[in-house]
């Protein structure tokens, strides 16, 4: 039997998103989601963390984002494209290389969607890399595959149904119009909220929550779409 969350229940989930609103007002400011930046490990001998040692770790990112290397073992290594995913054909000329690091930072700008695929040149059995990156054409921070999802048009950045986070199409994300709305489904499935609310991960988990939809709401409180 499927629990059910009560009123007063709905009404503390409410309040605490107001509060984490409130605690990153701070940090809000005017226009939509910039690019992102997506940090890979690079371990002994590992991308990502130590459990993919041998396999092959995935990123997801969206156009125009950006992927950095970030070296925390001890032994030296190389983020190194290659062609496809058999990683027969890899360097630079694929991409990206890094050349052999032992420290610091690698960081890499995608702007094509599509399947990109890397390995490490000195360890490539052990160390091997997957990133997607899906089309983000309108460029306000959602994929166009998260966009038909949530019912969103992903060619358009303001608008009725234009912006994701804009729940109520006002064209700026408020308390009362957007974060509340979607904190009184929190708990629920697309099968009762409606999908219009499920905004987060990209693409969406089909579940109202608050690490993935209420606090990526609340972090961009009082930002406005920009056309």
């Amino acid at each position: 039997m499927r629990k059910t969350i009560g009123p007063s229940r709905r009404l503390t989930v409410k309040i605490a998103a107001i509060a984490v609103t409130l605690t990153v007002v701070g940090l809000a400011g005017n226009g939509q989601t910039s690019a992102a930046t997506a940090t890979v490990n690079v371990g002994d001998f590992w991308f990502c963390n130590s459990t993919f040692s041998g396999s092959v770790c995935l990123t997801s990112i969206k156009t125009g984002d950006t992927v950095t290397w970030n070296w925390v073992g001890s032994a030296s290594h190389t983020t190194t494209a290659c062609s496809d995913g058999t990683f027969t054909t890899c360097g630079a000329a694929q991409g990206w290389d890094s050349g052999s690091m032992s420290t610091g930072t690698f960081s890499h700008t995608f702007n094509s969607a599509g399947t990109f695929f890397y390995h490490c040149q000195i360890h490539p059995a052990a160390m091997r890399g997957r990133i997607d990156v899906l089309q983000d054409t309108d460029g306000d921070g959602w994929s166009d595959v998260a966009e038909g999802i949530i019912g969103t048009d992903p060619l358009r950045r303001c608008g009725v149904n234009a912006w994701p986070p804009d729940i109520n199409s006002d064209g700026h994300v408020d308390v009362i119009g957007d974060i509340s709305t979607v904190a009184n489904f929190f708990g629920q499935s697309v099968s009762t909220a409606p999908k219009r609310y499920d905004i987060a991960p990209d693409p969406p988990d089909g579940l109202i929550d608050v690490i993935g939809d209420i606090s990526r709401l609340a972090g961009l409180f009082a930002q406005s779409c920009t056309p």
